[in-house]
């Protein structure tokens, strides 16, 4: 499982300058019709439904051209997004909020597509039981990690911060070796490594200190476009939510079909892919309407993004709160289906 891990985070780092590559030759109109869309968005099996809409020919029928590539790195990323190389990016919403995101900057979130339940935690030493037994410990993990974020969330609810634990910066990639060291007592990791360390660790007593399932919703994969193109083509991006959605509709009937359509885009065993889908829940069309603002209310998102608003800044991952709309807008969503395939 670990090998796996490490092989993912070579891929993702040879994929990075072809991904640049690409956004650099991917100018406004240059051999793109109305209806496409150009896509980059990280490594991870929970944007699997992008490539089974493709496979599937879910785009195709709706008459839309999705290109993707692979690259974890929004410095690269929104920049390209600004200036029109593409269209579209997904990650979690609290990654999305954070720097080098400004109030003006381009991207408006226009539906979720995974809700991770267990994918992403932190794993502590034997005398670590609670979140508040890392006040004056050292934590080991990225500044921006889904289970650094998922701490600080667990402290602010005791009235503490993360402020209050000695934050030791690390790769991610690095989290089993660095966990050796048994002067760090907990590190941020995510599945299939997350695992692995417990079973693995030289440390006796190893253990899941916290972990996604325990605040379902608040580590969410939303999908992001560029605010000019929704603008003037509203229907292109219902399109590429229909087809995003049906592919999530397929893996709620037939999972085991879906994985064996989407792994080969990750290079990956589907043994693999279903076991890290395990801790991810994909959202369907409907609950993703619950997730959106709509003319119900603000929807189930909101929280989430007041809750990052507060996290990020104690992080200093953002310099002030932002406004949750029209950054996020459900409009799209609205009666997406009717009279449409599904």
């Amino acid at each position: 499982m670990l090998d796996h891990s490490i092989s993912k985070a070579a891929r993702r780092a040879l994929l990075a300058p072809a991904v640049i590559a690409i956004a650099a030759n991917m100018t406004p109109g240059a051999a793109q019709a109305e209806d496409s869309i150009s896509c980059i968005f990280p490594f991870w099996f929970g944007f699997a439904p992008v490539f089974v809409a493709q496979e599937e020919g879910y785009f195709e029928s709706e008459g839309l051209t999705v290109s993707t590539a692979f690259d974890n790195d929004r410095a690269n990323v929104l920049p390209a997004m600004a200036n029109g190389s593409i269209e579209c990016t997904m990650r979690t919403i609290g990654e999305s909020m954070s720097r080098p995101r400004q109030p003006d900057t381009t991207g408006t979130v226009i539906g979720t597509i995974d809700i991770s339940v267990g994918a992403d935690g932190v794993v502590a030493s034997q005398e670590i039981q609670s979140v508040e037994d890392l006040i004056g410990k050292t934590m080991a993990g990225e500044i921006n990690h889904p289970g650094t974020t998922l701490i600080q969330h667990a402290l602010s609810e005791k009235g503490k911060s993360i402020k209050d634990v000695n934050i030791q910066l690390i790769a991610t990639d690095d989290s089993a070796a660095v966990f050796e060291d048994p002067n760090v007592s907990a590190v941020a990791t995510w599945e299939p490594m997350m695992g692995s360390i417990v079973k693995n660790t030289s440390r006796e007593g190893a253990h899941l200190l916290l972990t996604s399932a325990d605040y379902e919703g608040l580590i969410t994969d939303v999908i992001i476009v560029r605010t000019e193109d929704l603008q003037e083509n509203p229907e292109k991006y219902a399109k590429f939510l229909r087809g995003i959605y049906r592919a999530i509709d397929l893996y709620n009937a037939d999972p085991d079909k879906f994985i064996a359509i989407s792994a080969p885009a990750f290079d990956v065993p589907a043994a693999e892919m279903k076991e890290a889908l395990a801790g991810v829940k994909y959202t369907s069309f409907e609950e993703s309407v619950d997730y959106l603002p709509s003319s119900a209310g603000d929807g189930k998102l909101k929280e989430v993004f007041d809750s990052f608003n507060d996290i990020n800044v104690v992080l200093d991952l953002q310099n002030a709160p932002l406004d949750y709309q029209p950054f996020v807008d459900g409009s799209v969503l609205d009666g997406l289906f009717d009279g449409q395939t599904r």
